[in-house]
């Protein structure tokens, strides 16, 4: 299942974020609204339950949160924006990569 998270995760939200990778979970970030989307099997899915949800699809980016370790990925399919000129799955530009860390350890990282 896929969540929209504005808070702090809690132990239950992490689990089922995390049933389709063991400790780890794709991510979806609303840059601009500073939630996330996270779960299911593909960046697709995260970024079209925020789509359904009031954002736009030039907001939203891509990666990863590994829980072990805390280590965040910024790759995903739906990095790729030719209209804004980005093209490469991984986050390239270095303020929505502050951007997304900043949101995804709010949400994720407890400590």
């Amino acid at each position: 299942m896929i969540l929209i998270l504005r808070n702090k995760a809690t132990k239950e939200e992490v689990d089922e974020v995390t049933k389709a990778y063991r400790g780890y979970a794709k991510v979806v970030v609303d840059v601009e609204q500073e939630i996330l989307s996270a779960g299911g099997e593909y960046h697709i899915d995260c970024e079209q339950v925020l789509i359904n949800n009031g954002g736009s699809q030039e907001n939203l980016w891509g990666g990863g949160f590994k829980f072990e370790n805390k280590e965040i990925d910024f790759m995903g399919l739906t990095n790729y924006k030719s209209h804004l000129k980005h093209l490469s799955y991984e986050v390239t530009f270095p303020e929505i990569r502050e951007k997304m860390e900043k949101v995804i350890r709010r949400i994720f990282d407890y400590e």
